[in-house]
């Protein structure tokens, strides 16, 4: 594992399941009578219950779906209790997974105390979404929109946005006692942390959600939302249609626009209508109907990718609410070919209508919606809290942010404004500044990967003349770096990978193993690994003197 220049983090988790089993066993009696570890299940009984219940389940059952386990389907407090009872078969091991937990706990307690005692802060990271076959989903359904999948609209990145298919949140259930579930998140978090990343807190505003139909975030929709109603469309005089606007619109053009030569293959999915359009066949009329038939035919890949595209071709994306069909424009709906083939007013009409949803509707309420939970939330912690609030970012969230006294993130490359690069000289000292992020690629990547763009940002940001060099070197690294930290932000933070590239001798040569996610790609492995060891990098005196001295010289500590 140790030569791998990527970590192997399946084959490494199960060597260390091996040992720590290994030990447990052999330490069992001692480790029954530690007084510690009795405490620790005592002050944690709330979640490690279920927790180690679920992993006992899941190993025996060999899947975490517990819809397929053949017992504890639902989880029933007072069944899963016996697991802790020293008579039980399960017994030995669901201490065996407590015992993980608390040693888990122990460690990074030991680890935080001894950053503090240097005087350094540590910033943690909470994710919004959380597995769709996890203990929470299993042991408390009621709080998570099962029959839904979160993702991301289109954006620079990702023309059919993103699809991270955990479940969205039930806010109207979680508000019931207070959003306990999320208090004691941040509870949890605080034992260890000074300050914390809210990861999408554009979530805790609106989120993109898909139907489980859907396997593309194109398909998906802002919830919660104004929609758009029947009556909407009868008083703007669009003639609307459901079969017309909410399902693909298929025609001879449309096929041989998407499928050229193989266009007589599609028809094995669909079928003629009388007016000459086509419509998918019943057992094919979803993405997911179409993506688990091409799990079991994988002969075409061309095929699937297309049928999923038309798939997509709608103009409005339905919604069941209160036992009302609601409508919201599809994303980009005016690239659609079905919009292309509608008349001149209905286009002109369903423009306007688009825009109104996307930027006028909406921002009262997704203000409100902020301001029911993040207050609530936030004040059950001492934590200093920063917000991630990249992507489509509406008008109101500065606005939230500013009056709750929420850290707004920046990345000079990824600017909420209409303007190419993000200036951190402007920043203010309510701001996190940074060159890129942990879900973004690196600079040196960066820097190849649309050189119009990097010209643009070597003359008019980085203030030097002439041509931008292919790649990026540790003269111009050091700039961008010196940019983000000599200025008003409370914090710049910067990925390791940035710091390296300040030094020729240091870069790794192997330049993509640098990127660490690309949350456009599903599913995608975490699995950077230093190139060099933190011995031989302490070992380096004149770059870590050379940092140490920016940061001093530029106020930070």
């Amino acid at each position: 594992m140790n030569a791998l220049e990527l970590i192997d983090y399946e084959k490494v988790i199960a060597g260390k399941w091996k040992f720590l089993k290994a030990v447990f066993s052999l330490q069992k009696t001692k480790i029954y009578k530690d007084r510690n570890f009795k405490k620790f299940i005592k002050d944690n009984e709330s979640w490690l219950i279920p927790y180690c219940a679920f992993c006992v389940l899941r190993d025996k059952y060999k899947t975490p779906n517990f819809n397929n386990w053949k017992t504890h389907k639902k989880y029933i407090a007072g069944k899963i209790a016996p697991f802790f009872s020293a008579k039980s078969k399960d017994y030995d091991d669901s201490m065996l997974h407590a015992w993980v937990q608390y040693q888990l706990h122990k460690q990074l307690k030991e680890t935080i105390d001894h950053i503090h005692s240097l005087g350094v802060s540590v910033k943690g990271d909470l994710p919004i979404g959380i597995y769709r076959y996890s203990v929470e989903a299993w042991a408390e359904p009621e709080l998570f929109g099962m029959d839904f999948q979160a993702g991301a609209p289109p954006d620079q990145f990702t023309e059919l946005g993103q699809n991270w298919e955990f479940p969205t949140y039930n806010w109207e259930a979680m508000k019931k006692d207070d959003c306990r579930w999320w208090k004691n998140r941040f509870k949890a978090l605080e034992q260890y942390f000074d300050a914390m990343r809210i990861d999408h807190i554009l979530g805790f505003f609106r989120i993109w959600r898909m139907p489980i139909s859907a396997t593309q975030g194109i398909l998906g929709y802002f919830y919660p939302a104004v929609p758009i109603v029947a009556e909407e469309f009868k008083a703007l005089n669009i003639p609307f249609n459901f079969e017309r606007y909410c399902k693909p619109f298929i025609n001879d053009h449309i096929l041989w626009k998407y499928f050229a030569d193989e266009s007589s293959k599609v028809l094995e999915f669909v079928n003629k209508n009388a007016d000459g359009t086509y419509s998918f066949k019943k057992e094919f009329d979803t993405q997911r109907k179409l993506s688990d038939y091409f799990k079991k035919n994988k002969e075409n890949s061309f095929l699937e990718e297309r049928l999923l595209s038309l798939c997509a071709n709608v103009l409005f994306v339905t919604e069941e609410r209160n036992g009302k069909t609601v409508y919201h424009p599809r994303f980009n709906v005016y690239n659609t070919d079905s919009y292309f083939y509608l008349s001149d007013w209905e286009k002109n009409s369903i423009y306007n209508l688009y825009h109104d949803y996307f930027f006028r509707r909406q921002d009262h309420l997704w203000y409100e919606k902020a301001m029911e939970k993040l207050p609530m939330i936030l004040n059950a912690t001492k934590m200093l809290i920063c917000g991630e609030d990249l992507g489509m970012v509406p008008a109101c969230v500065p606005v939230v942010m500013d009056e709750l006294g929420i850290i707004a993130l920046k990345v000079q490359r990824m600017p909420s404004d209409d303007i190419p690069f993000y200036n951190p000289k402007i920043a203010n000292y309510m701001n996190v500044v940074t060159a890129s992020s942990h879900d973004s690629s690196t600079l040196r990547q960066w820097w190849k990967e649309d050189p119009d763009l990097t010209q643009k940002y070597f003359n008019n940001q980085l203030i030097q003349y002439g041509k931008a060099p292919k790649d990026l070197n540790a003269y111009l690294a050091e700039i961008i770096m010196k940019q983000h930290l000599y200025n008003d932000a409370m914090l710049a933070v910067f990925p390791l990978q940035e710091y390296l590239a300040t030094d020729e001798e240091l870069v790794n040569p192997e330049m993509d193993n640098e990127r660490i996610n690309n949350p456009a790609v599903f599913p995608h492995y975490w699995r950077y690994r230093m190139h060099l060891n933190l011995e031989s990098l302490m070992d380096k005196t004149a770059f870590n003197e050379k940092i140490s001295h920016w940061v001093k010289d530029s106020g930070r500590k």
